[in-house]
């Protein structure tokens, strides 16, 4: 393992924990069963400047869902060789239910 691969495995977990997204991967359940890694580390790149997170929104309003997700993922990156880093979340995509009112 390397330092780079711990905070993206890092980062996954914090984003699974967020309610209302989730890591942007074009895997499919059956598609990610067959690989030998986590199709979700598609959605985070690692650089020594930038940390790039690409998310597809759950529910809305998309400004406090991203206030809160910066928030604890930047907490994420305290204490290690990126917490200079700059913090990008991206939005790919709405999951449709996102637009069905309860």
């Amino acid at each position: 393992m390397t330092a780079r691969t711990d905070l993206v495995r890092t980062l996954l977990a914090v984003v699974h924990t967020l309610p209302g997204l989730r890591p942007a991967t074009p895997s499919t359940d059956s598609l990610a069963s067959k690989m030998p890694w986590d199709l979700d580390a598609i959605a985070v790149d690692v650089d020594h400047e930038l940390v790039e997170i690409r998310l597809v929104a759950l529910t809305l309003p998309l400004p406090p869902l991203l206030r809160h997700a910066e928030t604890v993922l930047r907490s994420t990156l305290d204490d290690t060789p990126w917490e200079k880093a700059f913090l990008r979340l991206v939005i790919t995509d709405v999951d449709a239910s996102a637009f069905v009112s309860d």
